[in-house]
């Protein structure tokens, strides 16, 4: 299992660069701690450059 989150997460920072890579991160353990702003944080960081990327 984290060698497929490590797999998901390169290919997100190679796509959409370090921004998205640090949110997939911080929802991820945003998550699995069950800290709601650490994973709404994550997810701002995640969807910014996606939305930017057009």
């Amino acid at each position: 299992m984290p060698l497929i989150a490590l797999v998901v997460e390169q290919y997100v920072q190679f796509r959409y660069g370090f921004t998205a890579g640090l949110g997939l991160a911080l929802l991820a353990v945003g998550i699995k701690a069950e800290n709601a702003t650490c994973a709404g944080v994550g997810g701002l960081l995640l969807v910014a450059p996606a939305v930017t990327a057009g």
